[in-house]
């Protein structure tokens, strides 16, 4: 399967809702909807969004956010792959593709948060969790907050566990 990244456009808004509602709500709750499409549909955002794209369509999604400095910790957000398309690499492509951009962008640490059940995914890729806070997104989704250093020593050094 042939996969690539490029810049989110507006006509990506559906399929990348369609990628959402397929993962509601094993990974996110039906409320952080509104959440997500106000990030879609905002032109200000301080950062930057992307689709994985395959033959087939938008297969995933996801993003980052951006501080001013860039010696202050930016971050990952509204990560998300097709549960058709999990498990076989599309993640941690996008998910590397953030990476190197934030490296490109001078960003030495990267901060996200994310589920319990995707945290192990984001340890493997040399994310440290920080803080976990149980029914932090709601009933039966955990908060686990993860950060990652690009100076080295975080990026890049996983585990050799099978990839989601």
């Amino acid at each position: 399967m042939t996969v690539w990244i490029r810049a989110y456009r507006e006509e990506d808004r559906a399929p990348c809702l369609a990628v959402f509602d397929a993962n509601t709500p094993a990974f996110f709750l039906p409320a952080e909807r509104p959440d997500f499409v106000a990030w879609l549909d905002d032109q200000d955002n301080p950062g930057e969004y992307f689709v994985a794209q395959g033959d087939a369509g938008v297969l995933g999604c996801g993003g980052i956010w951006l501080r001013e400095n860039p010696t202050d910790p930016a971050g990952f957000v509204w990560g998300m792959v097709h549960p058709d398309h999990q498990r076989r690499g599309v993640g941690t492509l996008l998910a590397r593709w953030r990476l190197a951009r934030l490296q490109t962008l001078g960003v030495t640490q990267v901060a996200l948060d994310t589920s319990q059940h995707t945290a192990p995914f984001y340890a493997r890729l040399g994310f440290q969790e920080v803080r976990r806070t149980p029914g932090g997104y709601g009933p039966g989704l955990d908060r686990v907050d993860m950060i990652s250093d690009l100076t080295g020593q975080g990026l890049g050094r996983e585990s050799g566990k099978d990839h989601p």
